[in-house]
């Protein structure tokens, strides 16, 4: 799974690069790497595996930064690849290099705090799997090409040079997560990462001497005059427990100058106490010429486990509600970075939401290897309030929940009368090469669920119903309805609903929909065909119209397949929609087999530079082939977007509201166009494919859409088609004062191409002709001496009209 974009990249906002700076001194000094780096050189077992894509790096450099990243393998652990994406290019002077995470997560499954943005690595880390992959690194990295650079990795760096390694060392600490959000501006300071208030892991450390936490608003107003101060006080410290050996004393020491430094204050630590021959020098905010530290110390890995790196987690299944007030017993499993501390292991518990009363049990180890004790409820209680608390040899505590105190877990005792939950996403039609068709509901209950079923009808008749069975994979239920392809005939429509019994003496039954029923339509696969036409002037039942329609768009003179209009788009991080048509018609491909079609897109354009499959490519439509009947489907041609027209970008950016582009289709931007079916490889000559259209919409903008008309697969036609299409042809400004261009741009060379300008009487006043016209081309064409009024622009191609317009002259 790719994670995609998140608001803030959609608002532009980037946080500010941690940099390093290049001090003037000479700092002779040389920490070597840690016992875990040489440890690793004898068993040959990285702890986690750093993938680094370079650009313009020198060979040496290479070497030095693998060097530097063997040393990081050593002491990170993690089960997923940590990409890096680093550059070679000219920075400021004094500017050594620069790095940051790509991008944060929030509330991920596992994660100890909750509502504090991890590092992407570290947040897969704790999830276990990659959020990104290798099109998106976890860090980006950046390294002045300019400076006297050490590349040896021996740590025998000459008086005048600054040594690489240890920079790279350095950069990646902060590509780690020892960066955050804090900033200073109008004399204020604040945090915030796209909203003011949000707060890296490394934020919620940093603390004045007396233990004050900055991010704490009780006591910082953010913004604020008082937390300025603060940001520049010089001492500010990272309450970090893996980092201070005695018991939460002794803090290590921030850079926190008396001015503000961005990109440089709190994200270092401080150089006084940390000078260059303490094992703590890396994090410093400068490095010294011939100063060599390939340890990053343990200051810097103690705070790198309370960013996110050395954590605790649980198994934990929530205790289900009773009817009767007896003993409940807990088990639980913890998987813990650092040894366990058995002595900090408890259930606490409250029989009034924790308002007066609160106790505790230890959990104690079992055979099994998991924690397990007994709470016994006192006679009469109606419910029970509890969590789990657990701590390490870091003298660190966790909890599940993880927003203790504000929440906590809650049974209840007595005759229950809830029933239960179903969550279910309605079957949106049966596509008939499918042998059997699926179908899933999650179903929970505060108490117990007993039995799931499906009652059903066809076309009005009811069915024998069928039992959901739990899914061990999903943690839902799961079955399949008891038809097959052969029974069933297109068109036929099928209504359904979802029943759950709960496990209660009641028996409480909840049915999904409450009301009526779920309705989907069968749609049959027909027989294949060589060639396909469809002008879409009449509905038809050749597409699957889930998502798309056929009929006239308002401002259209005629019938078109069209996406919804507007599009929506999903105002949710790392969530998307597809909308999608598929022709029931299977085609054989036969040699040079060509689609084509009019189309008109107004689509999110994706970020400067971007093409299909990279991660700023926002939205896109598609044209797809199936040659597996629909279980798997690759593109005819790669995706593309309004960019693919200047005509579409254009006026999807003349009107926009909150991100969203409102500009409405019109017929006059159709253009044409042409796919070769087997040309990307995908598929060959004799294939037998499905078709699909697919509209993909990202979060947060969106615009009108996607609309398909005159549509042939593989048709021939009696004459040549033209090149132009009305959306090739633009003219501006309209209304002009002494002259307006024309602005054409064929896919294709045109033969001959004629503009002709007529005034309101259906005069000619002009004529311009042009041959062989091939790329993009402009004609300014001049009505000075003319009266003011309406004319009319004619653009034909080889004598066919493409093209009239109004223009009017003030």
């Amino acid at each position: 799974m790719v994670s995609g974009q998140k608001k803030w990249q959609k608002l532009g906002l980037t946080p500010a690069l941690p940099v390093c700076y290049a001090s003037d001194k000479v700092e002779k000094s040389y920490t070597p790497p840690p016992a875990e780096f040489f440890n690793m050189l004898k068993s040959a077992e990285k702890k986690s595996d750093f993938i680094v894509q370079y650009s313009l790096f020198p060979p040496d450099a290479k070497t030095a930064f693998e060097y530097a990243v063997s040393i990081w393998e050593s002491i990170i652990e993690s089960p997923v690849p940590i990409y890096i994406d680093a550059k070679w290019l000219n920075k400021q002077q004094n500017v050594l290099g620069s790095c940051a995470p790509s991008d944060y997560e929030m509330n991920i499954e596992g994660a100890p705090w909750k509502n504090v943005f991890y590092p992407i690595a570290a947040a897969e880390k704790i999830l276990g799997h990659e959020l990104t992959g290798p099109e998106r690194p976890d860090m980006n990295a950046e390294f002045n090409k300019n400076i006297n650079w050490y590349f040896g990795t021996d740590g025998q760096t000459p008086d005048s040079l600054y040594d690489f390694v240890t920079v790279v060392l350095h950069e990646i600490g902060h590509g780690l997560g020892f960066t955050g959000f804090f900033y200073v501006q109008n004399n204020l300071g604040s945090y915030g990462y796209w909203d003011i208030g949000d707060i890296s892991t490394f934020d919620r450390l940093v603390a004045k001497n007396n233990g004050d936490l900055l991010v704490d608003s009780n006591l910082f107003a953010n913004p604020s005059a008082e937390l300025k101060t603060a940001l520049t006080s010089q001492s500010l410290f990272a309450r970090s427990p893996a980092a201070s050996p005695e018991a939460n004393t002794n803090f290590p020491r921030l850079y926190a100058p008396i001015e503000w430094d961005n990109g440089s204050s709190i994200y270092h630590l401080n150089d006084a106490s940390y000078p260059s021959s303490n094992p703590n020098s890396l994090m410093t905010h400068a490095i010294g010429r011939g100063e060599a530290a390939h340890d990053p110390g343990p200051l810097t890995n103690g705070i790198l486990a309370d960013v996110g790196w050395k954590i605790m987690k649980f198994n934990f299944q929530e205790i289900r509600d009773r009817e009767e007030v007896e003993p409940v017993n807990f088990e639980v499993e913890i998987t813990s970075d650092y040894e366990i501390d058995s002595s900090a292991l408890f259930v606490v518990y409250s029989v009034d939401s924790f308002t007066t009363s609160t106790d505790s049990v230890p959990l104690i180890a079992s055979e099994s290897g998991n924690f397990q004790t007994q709470v016994v409820p006192p006679t009469g209680t109606e419910f029970l309030n509890y969590y789990i608390s657990a701590g390490d040899v870091k003298n660190r505590t966790f909890y599940q929940p993880t927003g203790v105190p504000e929440e906590f877990y809650t049974m209840n005792f007595g005759p229950d009368e809830l029933p239960p939950v179903i969550t279910h996403e309605p079957v949106p039609y049966y596509f008939t090469v499918d042998d059997s068709l699926k179908i899933e509901a999650n179903v929970t209950d505060n108490l117990g669920v007993d039995t799931v079923y499906v009652e059903y009808s066809i076309n009005g008749i009811q069915q024998t119903s069928f039992e959901l069975k739990p899914d061990s994979l999903s943690g839902g239920f799961t079955g399949y309805f008891n038809f097959t392809p052969s029974q069933l005939t297109d068109g036929d429509e099928i209504t359904y609903k979802v029943i759950a019994v709960d496990a209660s003496a009641a028996g409480n039954i909840r049915r999904d929909p409450v009301r009526n029923n779920h309705v989907f339509k069968v749609e049959k696969v027909a027989d294949p065909i060589g060639g396909y036409v469809n002008d879409f002037n009449n509905v038809s039942n050749d597409f699957i119209l889930t998502d798309f329609g056929i009929y006239t768009e308002t401002n259209f003179e005629n019938g078109a397949l069209h996406s919804p209009h507007p599009y929506p788009s999903p105002d949710q991080d790392d969530v998307d929609f597809n909308f999608s048509t598929i022709l029931k018609h299977p085609i054989i491909l036969t040699e040079n087999p060509v689609m084509t079609f009019d189309e008109v897109v107004l689509v999110e354009p994706g970020s400067v530079g971007t093409g299909y499959g990279d991660f700023e490519f926002w939205d896109y439509v598609i044209v797809e082939g199936s040659n597996d009947e629909g279980e798997t489907w690759l593109p005819l041609e790669n995706g593309y977007d309004s960019r693919a027209n200047s005509t579409w970008l254009e006026n999807y950016n003349k009107v926009t509201e909150d991100m969203n582009s409102t500009t409405v289709g019109q017929p006059q931007w159709y253009i044409n166009r042409e796919i070769n079916m087997t040309q990307n490889g995908n598929f060959a000559a004799g294939d037998t494919i499905l078709i699909r259209f697919r509209l993909f919409s990202d979060p947060y903008a969106h615009g009108w859409g996607w609309a398909i008309d005159n549509l042939r697969i593989q048709y021939p036609v009696s004459s040549p088609a033209p090149v132009l299409s009305p959306g090739n042809i633009t003219a501006y400004p309209n209304p002009f004062n002494h002259s307006f261009t024309v602005r054409i741009e064929p896919k294709k060379e045109i033969e001959n191409l004629t503009i002709d300008i007529y005034n309101m009487f259906g005069q000619k006043v002009k004529t311009i002709t042009r041959k062989n016209i091939f790329g993009t081309f402009s004609e300014e064409i001049i009505i000075g001496e003319e009266v003011s009024g309406m004319y009319l622009l004619s653009v034909k191609e080889n004598g066919q009209q493409i093209l009239t317009k109004k223009m009017i002259k003030n």
